[in-house]
């Protein structure tokens, strides 16, 4: 029974009515090369400062903080430029902004990776500079994705398997970077040769990445139209769409889903200080995220199946809770801590961490599917409130790039300080080859906020999806409701 529901949902894929296999696989590579730079960045570059740039928490954050201002300016033009009509045989917004942000987002991110001088003043004003522009680029690339993605079906089901698919591709972009960059800069422990071979690691990503995120531009375009007003004219920040963006409940406990995420991705971050710093083995993350993987690749294949009985909300409320769970198991590790009794067990925390990733790309799949239904919603809504269908994905992707941004400075503006709280020693970029020794209290405090941030995020984001009422029965009515909606306006466009 299981072989025949694989071979039914492999069929499914191939023969998706809403997407051809070249459409899949041409976002599939966008999406990798985009999650491939987003978590070289996102995961190392901190770390790297503190190592190799010689920058302290603070100036740490103050980069953070600049990225997310510029990508808190960024987005609702992003969005706006987004949704403007688009005119018939021109380029959609999205197709034009795919086709030129890869180059200055992979650049971008490999220059990250360059210590310029021996000073850290001027260290800081690079990182400042090239972090800001790749998070202004991504913003703009990545919201492009997604719109493209949005505007691709409105059939819920199609639209599932789609996101299932894409997932697999930006899982593989994920943690390719956590896979190889510990095993190639673990092979030493000379400061300056791990300097450099971050860098080469980063100009390879570059190339690859370049190549990939390429990929939708050469393949996609939107089937579905921009939603507009009676005047033609770009959905723009208004009242009816505040208003719609405002009701959207669903949209909404997505957003306060987004701020408990943001909070559990703390651990993520941390996972490169636990394996270097705390267990003394870095590349014993190549092989954790390689269990991880494997399993989350596992729980990602269920999704199709699974949603069948449950609804994507709670895939996602058991997810987080599954994941919470077991940080609360590696929390018991920090009683009466000790650096050696940690190393010693290092292992058996590694398979709890491995296991704790199992619903990962489930809940990434999921989560996506949510965001599509929840544009569906706010079509109905408008419609039934104004008259107006209000269909706009690039106004959703906008508000939803906010909302992440808002929630980013929140968050990394109590992350990053807790570095100097704990006293965590950044590395002089005159120290030469030595790496900074950090004492046991310091491990201690890592140890700390790694398993606090993890327990904190996954157990509220698991509370906070309970309250998504667009589910089972009122789904259905909803949607019956939006088709006759959909086929009324059709019929009275082709009277015109």
């Amino acid at each position: 029974m299981i072989k025949d529901k694989i071979y039914s949902f492999k069929d499914t894929v191939v023969n998706n009515p809403s997407f051809t296999l070249k459409e899949q696989l041409g976002y599939a590579g966008g999406i990798f090369g985009n999650c491939m730079g987003q978590d070289s960045v996102g995961t190392f570059s901190n770390k790297f400062f503190r190592n190799f740039m010689g920058l302290d928490s603070g100036k740490v954050t103050i980069i953070d903080n600049v990225q997310s201002v510029c990508d808190f300016i960024a987005n609702p033009i992003a969005g706006n430029f987004l949704d403007k009509p688009t005119t018939l045989g021109k380029k959609s917004a999205s197709k034009k902004i795919l086709g030129i942000m890869p180059i200055p987002f992979a650049v971008s991110s490999m220059l990250l990776f360059l210590v310029p001088t021996a000073n850290p003043l001027y260290n800081f004003i690079w990182a400042v500079l090239f972090k800001s522009l790749f998070g202004i680029v991504d913003a703009f690339y990545d919201m492009a994705l997604n719109t493209m993605s949005l505007r691709m079906t409105t059939n819920d089901k199609d639209r599932k398997n789609f996101y299932t698919v894409s997932t697999l591709a930006s899982s593989l972009g994920s943690m390719l970077p956590g896979w190889i960059i510990p095993i190639i800069v673990g092979t030493t422990d000379d400061a300056t040769r791990q300097k450099w071979l971050y860098f080469f690691i980063a100009l390879v990503f570059c190339i690859l990445g370049v190549s990939a995120m390429y990929a939708p531009y050469m393949t996609l375009n939107e089937k579905v139209s921009v939603a507009h007003s009676d005047n033609s004219s770009a959905i723009s920040w208004n009242k009816q769409t505040v208003t719609s963006v405002l009701h959207n409940r669903t949209f909404l406990i997505v957003q306060a889903g987004n701020f408990f995420e943001k909070i559990r991705s703390c651990s993520y971050e941390l996972l490169i200080y636990i394996y270097d710093d705390v267990f003394d083995n870095y590349g014993m993350k190549a092989a954790v995220d390689a269990i991880s993987g494997g399993l989350s690749y596992a729980g990602l294949a269920a999704v199709p199946f699974i949603t069948n009985k449950f609804s994507a909300r709670t895939v996602m409320s058991m997810g987080y809770g599954f994941t919470g769970f077991f940080y609360l198991l590696m929390s018991f590790f920090a009683l009466g801590f000790k650096v050696e009794k940690i190393r010693k067990y290092r292992w058996i925390i590694g398979i709890c961490i491995g296991i704790a990733g199992m619903p990962n790309n489930a809940i990434s799949a999921s989560k996506k599917v949510v965001v599509g239904d929840s544009t569906d919603y706010m079509e109905w809504y408008s419609a039934k409130k104004y008259g107006v269908p209000i269909r706009a994905e690039g106004l959703i992707c906008s508000v939803q790039g906010i909302c992440t941004t808002c929630f980013k400075f929140i968050v990394q503006n109590i992350y990053n300080p807790l570095f100097g709280v704990i006293g965590y020693e950044e590395s002089t970029v005159t120290k030469g080859s030595e790496k900074a020794i950090q004492s046991d209290s310091t491990l201690k405090g890592l140890y700390l906020m790694f398993v606090l941030f993890g327990v904190i995020g996954n157990f509220l984001a698991s509370i906070v999806y309970r309250f998504d009422n667009y589910t089972g029965k009122r789904k259905e009515e909803i949607l019956n409701e939006l088709r006759e909606i959909r086929t009324n306006n059709n019929v009275n466009n082709t009277d015109r």
